[in-house]
Protein backbone atom coordinates (compact mmCIF):
# COMPACT_ATOMS: atom_id res chain seq x y z
CA UNK A 1 0.00 0.00 0.00
CA UNK A 2 3.29 2.56 0.59
CA UNK A 3 4.34 2.40 -3.13
CA UNK A 4 1.34 3.67 -4.63
CA UNK A 5 1.09 6.42 -2.17
CA UNK A 6 4.74 7.76 -2.46
CA UNK A 7 4.62 7.08 -6.43
CA UNK A 8 1.35 10.02 -5.86
CA UNK A 9 3.36 11.71 -3.65
CA UNK A 10 6.10 12.22 -5.74
CA UNK A 11 3.85 12.97 -9.07
CA UNK A 12 1.97 15.81 -6.97
CA UNK A 13 5.67 17.13 -5.64
CA UNK A 14 7.16 17.13 -9.46
CA UNK A 15 3.92 19.20 -10.33
CA UNK A 16 4.33 21.67 -7.23
CA UNK A 17 7.68 22.41 -8.42
CA UNK A 18 6.82 22.93 -11.73
CA UNK A 19 4.43 25.50 -10.83
CA UNK A 20 7.08 27.30 -8.85
CA UNK A 21 9.05 26.97 -11.47
CA UNK A 22 6.79 29.07 -14.22
CA UNK A 23 5.62 31.51 -11.18
CA UNK A 24 9.44 32.81 -10.52
CA UNK A 25 9.98 32.85 -14.46
CA UNK A 26 6.52 34.73 -14.72
CA UNK A 27 8.18 37.15 -11.89
CA UNK A 28 11.49 37.50 -13.76
CA UNK A 29 9.65 38.44 -16.95
CA UNK A 30 7.67 40.97 -15.58
CA UNK A 31 10.57 42.69 -13.86
CA UNK A 32 12.66 42.14 -17.47
CA UNK A 33 9.45 43.95 -18.74
CA UNK A 34 9.38 46.82 -16.21
CA UNK A 35 13.01 47.14 -16.51
CA UNK A 36 12.97 47.68 -20.56
CA UNK A 37 10.06 50.04 -19.78
CA UNK A 38 12.09 51.44 -17.10
CA UNK A 39 14.88 51.88 -19.95
CA UNK A 40 12.63 53.35 -22.73
CA UNK A 41 11.22 56.44 -20.16
CA UNK A 42 15.85 57.00 -19.36
CA UNK A 43 15.99 56.66 -23.02
CA UNK A 44 13.50 59.07 -23.41
CA UNK A 45 14.63 61.15 -20.37
CA UNK A 46 17.74 61.12 -22.08
CA UNK A 47 16.48 62.42 -25.69
CA UNK A 48 14.82 65.19 -23.12
CA UNK A 49 17.95 65.72 -21.66
CA UNK A 50 19.97 66.20 -24.61
CA UNK A 51 17.26 68.62 -26.25
CA UNK A 52 17.29 70.44 -23.05
CA UNK A 53 21.20 70.29 -23.47
CA UNK A 54 20.73 72.23 -26.48
CA UNK A 55 18.62 73.81 -25.07
CA UNK A 56 20.35 75.17 -22.16
CA UNK A 57 24.04 74.92 -21.73
CA UNK A 58 23.80 75.39 -18.66
CA UNK A 59 22.31 72.84 -17.48
CA UNK A 60 24.72 70.47 -19.33
CA UNK A 61 26.33 69.83 -15.27
CA UNK A 62 23.32 68.92 -14.05
CA UNK A 63 22.12 66.65 -16.68
CA UNK A 64 25.55 64.93 -17.34
CA UNK A 65 24.74 63.77 -13.44
CA UNK A 66 21.28 62.90 -14.07
CA UNK A 67 22.85 60.54 -16.79
CA UNK A 68 24.97 58.67 -14.77
CA UNK A 69 22.68 58.36 -12.17
CA UNK A 70 20.40 56.32 -14.50
CA UNK A 71 23.21 54.62 -15.85
CA UNK A 72 23.59 53.13 -12.37
CA UNK A 73 20.68 52.31 -12.14
CA UNK A 74 20.50 50.62 -15.40
CA UNK A 75 23.27 48.78 -14.51
CA UNK A 76 22.25 47.45 -11.06
CA UNK A 77 18.79 46.51 -12.76
CA UNK A 78 20.96 44.29 -15.19
CA UNK A 79 22.93 43.02 -12.11
CA UNK A 80 19.66 41.89 -10.45
CA UNK A 81 18.47 40.04 -13.94
CA UNK A 82 21.65 38.30 -14.22
CA UNK A 83 20.95 36.93 -10.67
CA UNK A 84 17.33 36.31 -11.54
CA UNK A 85 18.45 34.37 -14.46
CA UNK A 86 21.20 32.11 -11.86
CA UNK A 87 18.78 31.51 -9.65
CA UNK A 88 16.15 30.07 -12.44
CA UNK A 89 19.26 28.16 -13.98
CA UNK A 90 19.69 26.71 -10.08
CA UNK A 91 16.34 25.74 -9.54
CA UNK A 92 15.81 24.39 -13.44
CA UNK A 93 19.23 21.92 -12.57
CA UNK A 94 17.62 20.59 -9.05
CA UNK A 95 14.64 20.53 -10.70
CA UNK A 96 16.09 17.88 -13.25
CA UNK A 97 18.11 15.70 -10.52
CA UNK A 98 14.78 15.74 -8.50
CA UNK A 99 12.98 13.87 -11.91
CA UNK A 100 16.10 11.64 -12.35
CA UNK A 101 16.06 10.39 -8.80
CA UNK A 102 12.44 10.65 -8.95
CA UNK A 103 12.74 8.04 -11.91
CA UNK A 104 14.99 5.79 -10.26
CA UNK A 105 13.20 5.79 -7.13
CA UNK A 106 10.51 4.81 -9.61
CA UNK A 107 12.43 1.60 -11.06
CA UNK A 108 13.13 0.44 -7.58
CA UNK A 109 9.60 0.70 -6.40
CA UNK A 110 8.83 -0.70 -9.49
CA UNK A 111 11.67 -3.81 -9.05
CA UNK A 112 10.38 -4.25 -5.25
CA UNK A 113 6.32 -4.93 -6.08
CA UNK A 114 7.38 -7.44 -8.95
CA UNK A 115 9.84 -9.39 -6.21
CA UNK A 116 7.31 -8.93 -3.53
CA UNK A 117 4.47 -10.19 -6.19
CA UNK A 118 6.95 -13.07 -7.24
CA UNK A 119 7.31 -13.56 -3.49
CA UNK A 120 3.31 -14.31 -2.49
CA UNK A 121 3.62 -16.67 -5.33
CA UNK A 122 6.35 -18.41 -3.80
CA UNK A 123 4.80 -18.55 -0.80
CA UNK A 124 1.35 -20.28 -2.18
CA UNK A 125 3.60 -22.44 -3.44
CA UNK A 126 4.83 -22.98 -0.74
CA UNK A 127 1.49 -23.97 1.44
CA UNK A 128 1.10 -25.93 -1.58
CA UNK A 129 3.67 -27.84 -1.64
CA UNK A 130 2.81 -28.86 2.66
CA UNK A 131 -0.30 -29.60 1.66
CA UNK A 132 0.95 -32.31 -0.46
CA UNK A 133 3.72 -33.52 1.65
CA UNK A 134 1.37 -33.92 4.87
CA UNK A 135 -0.83 -35.76 2.85
CA UNK A 136 1.74 -38.03 0.82
CA UNK A 137 2.84 -38.30 4.82
CA UNK A 138 -1.05 -39.19 5.72
CA UNK A 139 -0.99 -42.08 2.44
CA UNK A 140 2.33 -43.37 3.36
CA UNK A 141 1.18 -44.33 6.88
CA UNK A 142 -1.92 -45.42 5.91
CA UNK A 143 -0.18 -47.80 3.73
CA UNK A 144 2.20 -49.39 6.03
CA UNK A 145 -0.26 -50.03 8.99
CA UNK A 146 -2.31 -52.03 6.04
CA UNK A 147 0.78 -53.68 5.14
CA UNK A 148 1.61 -54.61 8.90
CA UNK A 149 -2.04 -56.06 8.93
CA UNK A 150 -1.86 -58.15 5.82
CA UNK A 151 1.68 -59.34 6.88
CA UNK A 152 0.02 -60.65 10.27
CA UNK A 153 -3.25 -61.74 8.61
CA UNK A 154 -0.51 -63.72 6.18
CA UNK A 155 1.91 -65.12 8.87
CA UNK A 156 -1.61 -66.41 11.22
CA UNK A 157 -2.74 -68.35 7.91
CA UNK A 158 0.34 -69.84 7.26
CA UNK A 159 0.56 -70.81 10.49
CA UNK A 160 -3.25 -72.23 10.59
CA UNK A 161 -2.92 -74.16 7.16
CA UNK A 162 0.37 -75.71 8.36
CA UNK A 163 -1.53 -76.83 11.70
CA UNK A 164 -4.49 -78.47 9.57
CA UNK A 165 -1.97 -80.14 7.26
CA UNK A 166 -0.65 -81.47 10.12
CA UNK A 167 -4.33 -82.23 11.79
CA UNK A 168 -5.12 -82.94 8.18
CA UNK A 169 -2.53 -85.78 7.65
CA UNK A 170 -2.85 -87.62 11.05
CA UNK A 171 -6.75 -88.22 10.05
CA UNK A 172 -6.26 -88.87 6.40
CA UNK A 173 -3.59 -91.65 7.82
CA UNK A 174 -6.01 -92.97 10.54
CA UNK A 175 -8.74 -93.40 7.95
CA UNK A 176 -6.67 -94.94 5.52
CA UNK A 177 -5.40 -97.43 7.65
CA UNK A 178 -9.08 -97.99 8.85
CA UNK A 179 -9.94 -98.11 5.16
CA UNK A 180 -7.63 -100.48 4.21
CA UNK A 181 -8.38 -102.68 6.96
CA UNK A 182 -11.76 -103.17 6.29
CA UNK A 183 -10.99 -103.34 2.11
CA UNK A 184 -8.74 -106.13 2.75
CA UNK A 185 -11.52 -108.09 5.32
CA UNK A 186 -13.95 -107.02 2.81
CA UNK A 187 -11.96 -108.15 -0.41
CA UNK A 188 -11.45 -111.51 1.39
CA UNK A 189 -14.99 -112.40 1.78
CA UNK A 190 -16.31 -110.87 -1.47
CA UNK A 191 -13.29 -111.64 -3.65
CA UNK A 192 -15.66 -113.38 -6.30
CA UNK A 193 -18.40 -110.00 -6.23
CA UNK A 194 -15.72 -108.09 -8.62
CA UNK A 195 -14.78 -104.86 -8.97
CA UNK A 196 -18.25 -102.61 -8.56
CA UNK A 197 -19.29 -104.54 -5.58
CA UNK A 198 -15.84 -103.07 -4.59
CA UNK A 199 -16.40 -99.74 -5.63
CA UNK A 200 -19.50 -99.18 -3.69
CA UNK A 201 -18.43 -99.38 -0.27
CA UNK A 202 -14.98 -97.32 -1.32
CA UNK A 203 -17.52 -94.69 -1.87
CA UNK A 204 -18.86 -94.75 1.10
CA UNK A 205 -15.64 -94.68 3.24
CA UNK A 206 -14.95 -91.57 1.13
CA UNK A 207 -18.25 -90.07 1.98
CA UNK A 208 -17.10 -90.96 5.51
CA UNK A 209 -13.85 -89.55 4.95
CA UNK A 210 -15.54 -85.91 3.23
CA UNK A 211 -17.51 -86.03 6.08
CA UNK A 212 -14.76 -85.86 8.41
CA UNK A 213 -12.71 -83.41 7.14
CA UNK A 214 -15.80 -81.43 6.82
CA UNK A 215 -16.30 -81.97 10.81
CA UNK A 216 -12.59 -81.03 11.32
CA UNK A 217 -12.61 -77.62 9.09
CA UNK A 218 -15.92 -76.66 10.15
CA UNK A 219 -14.47 -75.70 13.11
CA UNK A 220 -12.06 -74.04 12.21
CA UNK A 221 -13.99 -71.81 9.64
CA UNK A 222 -15.54 -69.77 12.35
CA UNK A 223 -13.21 -67.68 13.58
CA UNK A 224 -10.36 -68.15 10.43
CA UNK A 225 -13.09 -66.84 7.58
CA UNK A 226 -10.34 -66.59 5.13
CA UNK A 227 -9.62 -70.01 4.95
CA UNK A 228 -12.89 -70.66 4.29
CA UNK A 229 -13.14 -71.15 0.03
CA UNK A 230 -9.53 -72.78 0.33
CA UNK A 231 -11.25 -75.48 2.68
CA UNK A 232 -14.65 -75.23 0.40
CA UNK A 233 -12.45 -76.40 -2.35
CA UNK A 234 -10.56 -78.93 -0.96
CA UNK A 235 -14.05 -80.38 0.12
CA UNK A 236 -15.06 -79.98 -3.45
CA UNK A 237 -12.48 -82.07 -4.88
CA UNK A 238 -12.85 -84.73 -2.55
CA UNK A 239 -16.58 -84.92 -3.77
CA UNK A 240 -15.24 -84.80 -7.20
CA UNK A 241 -13.06 -87.68 -6.62
CA UNK A 242 -16.13 -89.50 -5.34
CA UNK A 243 -18.35 -88.60 -8.55
CA UNK A 244 -15.48 -89.64 -10.65
CA UNK A 245 -15.51 -93.02 -9.05
CA UNK A 246 -17.67 -94.77 -11.95
CA UNK A 247 -15.12 -93.27 -13.98
CA UNK A 248 -12.09 -94.85 -11.93
CA UNK A 249 -13.87 -98.11 -12.69
CA UNK A 250 -13.71 -97.56 -16.40
CA UNK A 251 -10.18 -96.40 -16.48
CA UNK A 252 -8.60 -99.47 -14.03
CA UNK A 253 -10.33 -101.80 -17.03
CA UNK A 254 -9.04 -99.98 -20.06
CA UNK A 255 -5.39 -99.26 -21.81
CA UNK A 256 -2.86 -97.52 -20.63
CA UNK A 257 -3.59 -94.70 -22.72
CA UNK A 258 -6.69 -94.54 -21.40
CA UNK A 259 -5.19 -94.60 -17.59
CA UNK A 260 -2.84 -91.90 -18.41
CA UNK A 261 -5.48 -89.61 -19.72
CA UNK A 262 -7.39 -90.11 -16.62
CA UNK A 263 -4.53 -89.30 -14.31
CA UNK A 264 -3.74 -86.06 -16.14
CA UNK A 265 -7.52 -84.98 -15.69
CA UNK A 266 -6.93 -85.82 -12.03
CA UNK A 267 -4.06 -83.85 -11.93
CA UNK A 268 -5.28 -80.94 -13.80
CA UNK A 269 -7.99 -80.39 -11.16
CA UNK A 270 -5.75 -80.43 -8.68
CA UNK A 271 -4.37 -77.74 -10.42
CA UNK A 272 -6.96 -76.17 -10.55
CA UNK A 273 -7.97 -76.10 -7.23
CA UNK A 274 -4.90 -75.29 -5.87
CA UNK A 275 -5.24 -71.32 -6.35
CA UNK A 276 -2.05 -71.05 -8.77
CA UNK A 277 -2.47 -69.68 -12.13
CA UNK A 278 -1.59 -71.71 -15.45
CA UNK A 279 1.18 -70.31 -17.35
CA UNK A 280 2.13 -67.97 -14.62
CA UNK A 281 2.49 -70.42 -11.12
CA UNK A 282 2.85 -73.30 -13.10
CA UNK A 283 3.59 -74.49 -16.61
CA UNK A 284 1.84 -77.85 -18.34
CA UNK A 285 3.90 -80.83 -20.41
CA UNK A 286 6.43 -77.59 -21.32
CA UNK A 287 9.22 -79.09 -23.70
CA UNK A 288 12.81 -78.74 -22.65
CA UNK A 289 15.76 -80.16 -25.05
CA UNK A 290 19.24 -80.87 -23.67
CA UNK A 291 22.53 -82.63 -25.05
CA UNK A 292 20.24 -84.16 -27.70
CA UNK A 293 17.61 -85.71 -25.30
CA UNK A 294 13.92 -84.01 -25.08
CA UNK A 295 12.37 -83.98 -21.87
CA UNK A 296 8.26 -83.33 -21.11
CA UNK A 297 7.54 -82.71 -17.35
CA UNK A 298 3.76 -83.39 -16.65
CA UNK A 299 4.02 -79.90 -15.00
CA UNK A 300 6.85 -77.66 -13.37
CA UNK A 301 5.77 -75.54 -10.85
CA UNK A 302 6.79 -71.79 -10.33
CA UNK A 303 8.04 -70.60 -6.53
CA UNK A 304 9.55 -67.37 -5.66
CA UNK A 305 13.20 -66.62 -6.26
CA UNK A 306 12.99 -68.75 -9.65
CA UNK A 307 12.77 -71.85 -7.87
CA UNK A 308 10.84 -74.64 -9.46
CA UNK A 309 8.96 -77.97 -8.31
CA UNK A 310 8.35 -81.05 -11.00
CA UNK A 311 5.53 -82.92 -10.94
CA UNK A 312 4.90 -86.13 -13.16
CA UNK A 313 2.08 -87.96 -12.95
CA UNK A 314 2.45 -92.12 -13.12
CA UNK A 315 -0.78 -94.61 -13.55
CA UNK A 316 0.06 -97.86 -13.54
CA UNK A 317 -3.21 -99.71 -12.17
CA UNK A 318 -3.16 -102.77 -14.24
CA UNK A 319 -1.53 -105.09 -11.06
CA UNK A 320 -3.76 -103.02 -8.60
CA UNK A 321 -7.14 -104.36 -11.03
CA UNK A 322 -6.27 -107.64 -10.74
CA UNK A 323 -5.04 -107.31 -6.97
CA UNK A 324 -8.81 -106.03 -6.56
CA UNK A 325 -10.31 -109.08 -8.71
CA UNK A 326 -8.04 -111.89 -7.32
CA UNK A 327 -9.85 -114.90 -5.71
CA UNK A 328 -7.67 -116.32 -3.33
CA UNK A 329 -5.06 -114.97 -1.03
CA UNK A 330 -1.87 -116.28 -2.77
CA UNK A 331 -3.10 -114.28 -6.24
CA UNK A 332 -4.15 -111.43 -4.21
CA UNK A 333 -0.53 -111.48 -2.52
CA UNK A 334 0.98 -112.01 -6.06
CA UNK A 335 -0.84 -109.33 -7.84
CA UNK A 336 0.07 -106.89 -4.75
CA UNK A 337 3.74 -107.42 -5.26
CA UNK A 338 3.71 -107.08 -8.92
CA UNK A 339 2.08 -103.93 -7.95
CA UNK A 340 4.69 -102.91 -5.73
CA UNK A 341 6.95 -103.67 -8.20
CA UNK A 342 5.76 -101.23 -10.95
CA UNK A 343 5.40 -98.36 -8.12
CA UNK A 344 8.92 -98.94 -7.85
CA UNK A 345 9.82 -98.78 -11.50
CA UNK A 346 8.36 -96.00 -11.62
CA UNK A 347 10.24 -94.25 -8.68
CA UNK A 348 13.79 -95.39 -10.31
CA UNK A 349 12.82 -94.37 -14.05
CA UNK A 350 11.69 -90.94 -12.65
CA UNK A 351 15.14 -90.73 -10.40
CA UNK A 352 16.94 -91.43 -13.37
CA UNK A 353 15.36 -88.69 -15.63
CA UNK A 354 17.97 -85.04 -14.85
CA UNK A 355 15.33 -82.95 -13.70
CA UNK A 356 17.47 -80.67 -11.85
CA UNK A 357 20.07 -80.33 -14.50
CA UNK A 358 17.70 -78.85 -17.51
CA UNK A 359 18.53 -75.96 -18.39
CA UNK A 360 15.86 -72.88 -17.47
CA UNK A 361 14.78 -75.21 -14.25
CA UNK A 362 16.46 -74.47 -10.88
CA UNK A 363 14.55 -77.50 -9.02
CA UNK A 364 15.07 -78.67 -5.70
CA UNK A 365 17.15 -82.26 -4.86
CA UNK A 366 13.30 -83.94 -5.40
CA UNK A 367 10.29 -84.86 -7.82
CA UNK A 368 7.02 -85.03 -7.25
CA UNK A 369 5.33 -88.51 -8.38
CA UNK A 370 1.81 -88.18 -8.70
CA UNK A 371 -0.28 -91.06 -8.31
CA UNK A 372 -3.90 -90.21 -8.78
CA UNK A 373 -5.64 -93.35 -7.12
CA UNK A 374 -5.33 -92.80 -3.38
CA UNK A 375 -5.95 -96.64 -2.40
CA UNK A 376 -3.48 -97.92 -4.61
CA UNK A 377 -0.89 -95.76 -2.93
CA UNK A 378 -1.97 -96.66 0.55
CA UNK A 379 -2.18 -100.91 -1.00
CA UNK A 380 1.72 -99.91 -2.07
CA UNK A 381 2.68 -98.17 0.92
CA UNK A 382 1.07 -100.70 3.29
CA UNK A 383 2.77 -103.37 2.13
CA UNK A 384 6.19 -102.07 2.00
CA UNK A 385 6.90 -99.33 4.53
CA UNK A 386 10.48 -98.96 3.12
CA UNK A 387 9.04 -97.83 -0.11
CA UNK A 388 8.54 -94.20 1.11
CA UNK A 389 12.11 -93.71 2.06
CA UNK A 390 13.37 -95.90 -0.62
CA UNK A 391 12.01 -93.14 -3.20
CA UNK A 392 13.14 -90.20 -1.05
CA UNK A 393 16.79 -91.56 -1.25
CA UNK A 394 16.27 -91.31 -4.97
CA UNK A 395 14.75 -87.60 -5.09
CA UNK A 396 11.53 -88.36 -5.40
CA UNK A 397 8.34 -87.47 -2.70
CA UNK A 398 4.86 -89.62 -3.89
CA UNK A 399 2.12 -87.65 -3.16
CA UNK A 400 -1.74 -88.55 -3.76
CA UNK A 401 -4.59 -85.42 -4.89
CA UNK A 402 -4.84 -84.55 -1.28
CA UNK A 403 -0.97 -84.29 -0.26
CA UNK A 404 -0.39 -82.76 -3.52
CA UNK A 405 -3.10 -80.07 -3.14
CA UNK A 406 -2.03 -78.79 0.23
CA UNK A 407 1.56 -78.57 -1.16
CA UNK A 408 0.21 -76.08 -4.07
CA UNK A 409 -2.19 -73.81 -1.11
CA UNK A 410 1.21 -73.81 0.23
CA UNK A 411 3.04 -72.46 -2.63
CA UNK A 412 0.09 -70.37 -3.49
CA UNK A 413 0.11 -68.55 -0.11
CA UNK A 414 3.88 -68.13 -0.51
CA UNK A 415 3.34 -66.30 -3.94
CA UNK A 416 0.69 -63.99 -2.03
CA UNK A 417 3.50 -63.35 0.44
CA UNK A 418 5.48 -62.51 -2.66
CA UNK A 419 3.32 -60.27 -3.88
CA UNK A 420 3.08 -58.71 -0.47
CA UNK A 421 6.92 -57.99 -0.10
CA UNK A 422 6.69 -56.87 -3.81
CA UNK A 423 3.97 -54.26 -2.93
CA UNK A 424 5.86 -53.32 0.33
CA UNK A 425 9.09 -52.82 -1.44
CA UNK A 426 7.40 -50.21 -4.19
CA UNK A 427 6.20 -48.84 -0.91
CA UNK A 428 9.56 -47.87 -0.06
CA UNK A 429 11.31 -46.82 -3.08
CA UNK A 430 7.73 -44.35 -3.36
CA UNK A 431 8.78 -43.33 0.11
CA UNK A 432 12.44 -42.99 -0.95
CA UNK A 433 10.82 -40.16 -3.70
CA UNK A 434 9.04 -38.29 -1.22
CA UNK A 435 12.05 -37.61 0.97
CA UNK A 436 13.79 -37.23 -2.25
CA UNK A 437 10.92 -34.85 -3.29
CA UNK A 438 11.29 -33.36 0.40
CA UNK A 439 15.48 -32.73 -0.20
CA UNK A 440 14.27 -30.43 -3.32
CA UNK A 441 11.85 -28.82 -1.18
CA UNK A 442 13.85 -27.57 1.62
CA UNK A 443 16.48 -26.55 -1.10
CA UNK A 444 14.06 -24.29 -3.08
CA UNK A 445 13.12 -23.01 0.58
CA UNK A 446 16.89 -21.89 1.18
CA UNK A 447 16.76 -20.40 -2.13
CA UNK A 448 13.26 -18.27 -1.41
CA UNK A 449 14.78 -17.19 1.70
CA UNK A 450 18.68 -16.07 0.10
CA UNK A 451 16.03 -14.26 -2.32
CA UNK A 452 13.83 -13.06 -0.05
CA UNK A 453 17.01 -11.49 2.14
CA UNK A 454 17.88 -9.78 -1.40
CA UNK A 455 14.74 -8.02 -2.10
CA UNK A 456 14.52 -6.50 1.72
CA UNK A 457 18.15 -4.97 0.93
CA UNK A 458 16.71 -3.47 -2.24
CA UNK A 459 13.20 -1.96 -0.33
CA UNK A 460 15.87 -0.68 2.41
CA UNK A 461 18.47 0.83 0.25
CA UNK A 462 15.03 2.55 -1.94
CA UNK A 463 13.31 3.74 1.33
CA UNK A 464 17.02 5.21 2.56
CA UNK A 465 16.91 6.88 -0.50
CA UNK A 466 13.73 8.50 0.01
CA UNK A 467 13.92 9.57 3.07
CA UNK A 468 17.46 9.53 4.51
CA UNK A 469 20.59 11.31 3.40
CA UNK A 470 21.11 15.12 2.19
CA UNK A 471 18.89 16.36 -0.73
CA UNK A 472 16.91 13.19 -0.37
CA UNK A 473 13.17 13.80 -1.72
CA UNK A 474 11.36 14.45 0.71
CA UNK A 475 13.50 16.99 2.01
CA UNK A 476 13.73 18.33 -1.56
CA UNK A 477 9.77 18.44 -1.23
CA UNK A 478 9.67 19.94 2.13
CA UNK A 479 11.48 22.68 0.91
CA UNK A 480 8.80 23.28 -2.17
CA UNK A 481 6.15 23.94 0.73
CA UNK A 482 8.65 26.57 2.53
CA UNK A 483 8.47 28.40 -0.39
CA UNK A 484 4.72 28.59 -1.11
CA UNK A 485 4.15 25.77 -3.46
CA UNK A 486 0.64 24.48 -2.38
CA UNK A 487 -0.67 20.34 -2.12
CA UNK A 488 -4.30 19.04 -1.85
CA UNK A 489 -2.67 15.89 -0.25
CA UNK A 490 0.14 15.43 2.67
CA UNK A 491 2.81 12.86 2.75
CA UNK A 492 1.92 10.52 6.56
CA UNK A 493 2.70 11.79 9.16
CA UNK A 494 5.61 8.95 10.35
CA UNK A 495 7.69 9.28 7.48
CA UNK A 496 7.27 12.84 7.65
CA UNK A 497 8.52 12.79 11.43
CA UNK A 498 11.52 11.04 10.54
CA UNK A 499 12.09 13.44 7.78
CA UNK A 500 11.92 16.08 10.15
CA UNK A 501 13.75 15.09 12.77
CA UNK A 502 16.53 14.65 10.07
CA UNK A 503 16.15 18.37 9.15
CA UNK A 504 16.24 19.58 12.83
CA UNK A 505 19.71 17.58 12.58
CA UNK A 506 20.83 19.59 9.64
CA UNK A 507 19.60 22.80 10.76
Amino acid sequence: MLAPDLVISLIVISTVFAGGVWTLQRQARNQISDLKQQLDESQLQVQQHQQALHQAQTQIQVDENTKQSLQQQVKDLHNTHQQNVAQIESLRNELSQAQGQLKHNEAVLTQSAKDAQKLIEKEHRIESLNQEISELKTALKQEQVEREKEQESLHEKLALLEQNKKQLSQEFENLSNKIFDEKYKQFNQTSKEGLSSLLNPFKDQLEGLRKKVDDVYVAESKDRASLKAQIGELHKLNRQITEEASALTRALKGEKKTQGNWGELVLETVLEKSGLRAGEEYVREKSINTEGDRYRPDVIINLPENKHIIVDAKVSLVAYTDYVNAETDDERQQHLKTHVQAVKAHIKALSEKPYDQLPGVNSPDFVFLFMPVEPAFMVAFQYDDSLFNEAFEKRIVVVTPTTLLASLRTVSNLWSIERQNKHAKQLAEQAGKVHDKLVGFVESMEKVGAQLTTVQKTYDTAWNQLKEGRGNLLSQAHKFKDLGVRSKKELPKHVMETAELEFSEDD
